[in-house]
């Protein structure tokens, strides 16, 4: 397994790999790619262009010292977040149609924040997109009840997940667009799933922090939907709607890393590490908790000097080349 500290033979030093574009990533996908892309998965790919493109000014212009070597290793996880996310998010709008709605409107309002809290770390702020982003969180919000109910009872539509995380795979040649009223009453399959892939035996390998990790993501998740649920009766001083549908949004970026990762698809056992330290610190920021108190583990400096030294941040398998490793196994 190809790790985040290891170089890549087709990533020189001279030019780092760091993130990798969108358009690049559905190319895996042939049956996505047929015509132009979406309108949303073309948005969600400038975004990450932009972050791409701060992340190797970042690189070029010598910022991993010991000063910023935390931040910008920070902040490529959270960009490797952003990717994850749009990577699951492209495939499960073919896949997992009844959810699509819902699907569009986390990763629209998600990728350019997150995009933006990374390129602001960097000192190359991207362009925000408040309006936007408070609308499609607003949206979110009025979507909290099926969430509520579909996270308690881990509804999952198992067939169409295993089916969004086999890049490369076909997939049907339109997405159905969801109707004016739609609501996905099922909710959302990859998070609903997070309680089995937390309880299941698919993390072992992953080691003793992701695991860790993964669990303190659940704890945090069960309180979000407490919250959610209870969102007409919150207190003064409890998160908003739209900070929870922001929490929601981080929740669902972690379940995609871990989900790829699970899967065999998402590869770089570093970049998941630092990247669910990123969100989990996110998540209990947006909840207004005490922050987590994580390994002191430098594994945010370590991703920083290995993308100094020309490493990738993320690599993507396709279906076949994880069967094919499951086969030589």
């Amino acid at each position: 397994m190809t790790s985040a500290s290891e170089p890549h033979p087709a990533d020189p030093p001279s030019a780092p790999r760091t993130t990798s574009s969108l358009h690049a990533l559905l190319g895996l996908d042939p049956a996505a790619t047929g015509g132009p892309l979406p309108l949303h998965v073309t948005g969600w790919s400038q975004s990450l262009d932009a972050g791409d493109h701060a992340l190797r000014e970042a690189l070029h212009a010598g910022a991993v010292g010991a000063a910023g070597a935390h931040a910008l290793g920070r902040a490529a996880a959270l960009l490797g977040a952003a990717e994850a996310a749009t990577v699951l998010a492209a495939r499960s709008a073919y896949v997992l149609p009844a959810e699509a709605d819902l699907t569009l409107t986390v990763v629209s309002a998600l990728v350019p924040a997150l995009v933006a809290e990374a390129t602001s770390a960097l000192d190359h702020p991207a362009a925000p997109q408040v309006s936007r982003t408070e609308r499609l969180r607003g949206a979110l919000t009025a979507q909290f009840p099926w969430l509520v109910h579909g996270f308690a009872s881990e509804a999952v539509d198992g067939a169409g997940l295993a089916e969004a995380v086999r890049l490369g795979a076909p997939l049907p040649a339109t997405v159905d667009a969801p109707g004016p009223d739609a609501r996905p009453r099922g909710g959302c399959s990859p998070v609903q799933a997070l309680p089995r892939l937390v309880g299941g035996s698919a993390l072992d390998a992953a080691g003793a922090e992701v695991q860790s990790l993964a669990k303190s993501l659940l704890v945090a998740g069960d309180e979000l939907h407490r919250r959610m649920a209870e969102l007409p009766t919150e207190p003064a001083g409890s998160p908003t709607g739209r900070e929870l549908a922001a929490a929601y949004e981080t929740l669902y970026a972690a379940t995609a890393c871990l989900t790829l990762w699970a899967a065999g698809t998402a590869v770089g056992p570093l970049w998941l590490r630092t990247a669910l330290r990123a969100l989990l610190v996110r998540l209990h920021r947006l909840l207004l908790e005490p922050p987590p108190v994580l390994d002191p583990y430098p594994a945010e400096e370590l991703l920083a000097i290995a993308l100094g030294a020309g490493a990738r941040l993320l690599t993507f398998r396709t279906a076949d080349e994880v069967s094919a490793r499951a086969d030589a196994a």
